[in-house]
């Protein structure tokens, strides 16, 4: 079982990782930080910035999942990346939009909300 967490190098996308890695830590489960706006090089590295160090006892494993080429759509990516750790549930940060703008673009956000097998917990950056 896992917790994925939706990363973007965005406080949106920080935010997001930070808290699916307090909850990988409390149920004990592995933390998968799925790369949405990466290169999709495979090195792991678009990750780098982040402050994943354990608090101790109960620290949660961590493995990043890069953007793949041969997926395009990061909705696709995070729910298939649900679909194989057998996730238990998906973390992403929201920011504002305006009502014209969430008509006029679609949503990776609301795709997963929808099509996510888990519950998904969405967070704004403070």
């Amino acid at each position: 079982m896992a917790i994925v967490a939706c990363y973007t190098d965005t406080p949106e996308g920080r935010a997001a990782v930070a808290r699916a890695h307090q909850e990988s830590t409390r149920l004990g489960e592995e933390l998968v930080v799925v790369n949405i706006d990466g290169n999709g090089s495979g090195d792991g590295d678009e990750t780098s910035g982040l402050d994943l160090a354990g608090s101790g006892e109960g620290t949660s494993r961590v493995r990043v999942v890069p953007r793949s080429p041969s997926i395009h759509d990061a909705a696709d990516l995070v729910l298939q990346t649900q679909q194989d750790t057998n996730a238990t549930l998906i973390v992403l940060g929201l920011r504002r939009r305006s009502r014209v703008g969430k008509l006029i673009m679609g949503s990776h956000a609301q795709r997963i909300l929808i099509e996510a097998d888990c519950p998904v917990l969405t967070l704004k950056a403070v």
